[in-house]
């Protein structure tokens, strides 16, 4: 029983309660906030999926970082600024911006295969950001083949926008590694270099978020790449704070990286597991709130508010109103208002077809048949001014409000026919 009740506890918190008997339109999202808990509880194993398929086409960039890594590293270990000299070392007379010449050196070489690595991931993320899309909207998925036919669609511009970010930032890379080591050696006007640095910083940050943008709107509209580009820009530069709130929140798996040790470990068990999709995840859900506000209602045929359900109010809800006004007319239907007989005749039964028959038999059941319908009527006919049968002046000014207003719409509609004619 135990068991039982544990593997109850851990389907809910991993599958969610759509299965359970609360479940309501209530309980559906009805924010972003709601919708981003909703997915990464209620199909936790679904982005597990995404994430390890679109890792697949990261594995050639985490190969180019690690082989940076142990580059470095080797550099380090033959350097000579901790050796004794004159022991097997060649003498060096200033170790003075020798390390920023030694970062800047294997950026140069490591980074130039950065555009091959970049376009290689960037057709998983055109897959990934496909399957994340459809979550958020909340449609059916089915992970594999909407992974492929994101590939299908969407790879050509965004192999086009990994190879224009590559580009851009293997060159701020290398500019800031430049202003690095002339900063090392004391050359130029420090205040200057150092000014150069900050804002290569906030130009490679700022082009990373225009990047993920154009992802983003890439599997969600038709859009030339020349117009991927100044939406980027401008929902990147309108949405600025926003933009580094959710791409924090994003990267939490690969910020606790930094920390090293254990954190670093628990960074890398996330992002394996689902750090590529749960940024997705984050990014697509606060994109798609942007675009509702600022580009669905300018796009002829755009659903706005796809995936969260609007939770009415009864104080400020006259549809609401309106609309229960119609159920309690509804209820009081022809069914309702009329007499119906009580089941309670024996006498009257419907005559039963034996397994063989013929058509006497079937005669003999349309006859019965007829005498229970002609009984009823004739119940009716007993019955139909009794009190508990009769509509109350309510009911039957609420029948004709409902004909005059349906009588309306229908002269409106005519006259909007007439004036289009």
């Amino acid at each position: 029983m135990a068991a039982k009740k544990k593997g109850g506890l851990i389907n809910r918190l991993i599958m969610g309660s759509e299965k359970s008997e609360g479940y309501a339109r209530a309980s559906l999202p009805s924010n972003r906030w709601e919708l981003f808990f909703d997915i990464f509880k209620g199909r936790f194993w679904k982005l597990v999926i995404v994430n390890l398929l679109t890792l697949i086409f990261f594995i050639p960039l985490i190969v180019l970082i690690f082989f940076r890594y142990v580059a470095l590293l080797n550099y380090g270990i033959m350097a000579p600024f901790s050796q004794g000299f004159g022991v097997g070392y060649q003498g060096v007379s200033s170790l003075v911006g020798f390390n920023e010449s030694i970062v800047l050196n294997v950026n140069m070489m490591m980074y130039l295969f950065l555009p091959i690595a970049v376009m290689i991931a960037m057709v998983g993320v055109s897959g990934g950001a496909y399957v994340i899309r459809n979550m958020v909207w909340t449609e059916g998925i089915f992970v594999s083949n909407d992974f492929w036919r994101g590939i299908k669609q969407n790879i050509g511009q965004l192999l086009l926008a990994g190879l224009v970010y590559s580009i851009i930032f293997y060159i701020v890379n290398i500019s800031i590694g430049m202003v690095d080591q002339v900063l090392a050696v004391g050359g130029g006007i420090g205040w200057l270099l150092t000014l150069s640095k900050v804002l290569s910083i906030i130009l490679l940050v700022f082009i990373s978020m225009m990047f993920m943008h154009m992802v983003t709107m890439s599997v969600t509209y038709k859009l030339t790449f020349w117009q991927l580009i100044k939406n980027a820009f401008m929902f990147t530069l309108g949405l600025l704070p926003q933009n580094i709130f959710f791409l924090a929140v994003g990267l939490v798996p690969f910020i606790l990286m930094l920390f090293g040790g254990f954190f670093f470990t628990i960074g890398i068990i996330l992002a394996l597991l689902f750090g590529i999709s749960y940024f997705l995840l984050v990014w697509t859900d606060f994109c798609q709130w942007a675009y509702d506000k600022f580009i669905n209602d300018r796009v002829p045929g755009a659903q706005k508010n796809r995936g969260i359900y609007e939770k009415v109010k009864e104080s400020d809800s006259g549809a609401l109103k309106q609309y229960r006004e119609q159920l309690a007319m509804s209820a009081r239907s022809s069914l309702n208002s009329r007499p119906i007989k009580p089941i309670t005749d024996d006498e009257l039964t419907i005559a039963e077809l034996p397994t063989s028959f013929n058509r006497d038999d079937i005669k003999r059941l349309n006859e019965s048949k007829k005498v229970i319908y002609e009984d009823h009527e004739r119940y009716i006919e007993e019955h139909k001014n009794d009190p508990e049968f009769q509509r109350s002046e309510e009911e039957i000014q609420m029948e004709k409000d409902q004909e005059e207003r349906e009588k309306r719409i229908e002269k409106a509609k005519k006259e909007l026919s007439k004036r289009k004619k």
